[in-house]
């Protein structure tokens, strides 16, 4: 009976282990989408209004959600450049580049290893990036 439980025991380790890869990589998988969305809009963005968004709300306010480049579903941190994990996949930080000529985004890459695992991506030129906190 004691091996049958530490049988189970084992296996049952082995289960939260596997499950919290699949998880990670899930929402590594979903946040790296949620910024290639974002990227999209804002080449939609650039294509129609002639520069890229400057603040996040160019994208997600009111006015943009009848446009081709509205954005739904993603929300972008606030305040200072965090270096913690968000909430979700689905919350971002958003970076303006210099004379609007292209737009970053960065996303928490659940897999990466190391303290800050915030991984940006870039649409346009982006030279010298700034922080946004929307």
């Amino acid at each position: 009976l004691l091996i049958v439980i530490v049988v189970i025991g084992i296996l049952a380790g082995i289960t939260v282990v596997a499950f919290n890869g699949v998880t990670a990589r899930a929402n590594a998988t979903s946040a790296e989408a949620a910024a290639s969305s974002v990227l999209k809009k804002a080449q939609a963005y650039n294509a129609e209004e002639n520069g890229f968004p400057t603040t996040p709300g160019a994208l997600t306010g009111a006015g943009a959600q009848t446009e081709s480049y509205g954005l739904t579903g993603v929300t972008f941190t606030t305040g200072t450049v965090s270096t913690t994990e968000p909430a979700g996949p689905s919350v971002l930080q958003f970076y303006t580049c210099d004379d609007a000529l292209g737009t970053q985004v960065a996303y928490w890459d659940y897999e990466a290893t190391g303290a800050n695992k915030w991984t940006t991506t870039i649409t346009g030129t982006c030279t010298n990036p700034t922080y946004v906190g929307s």
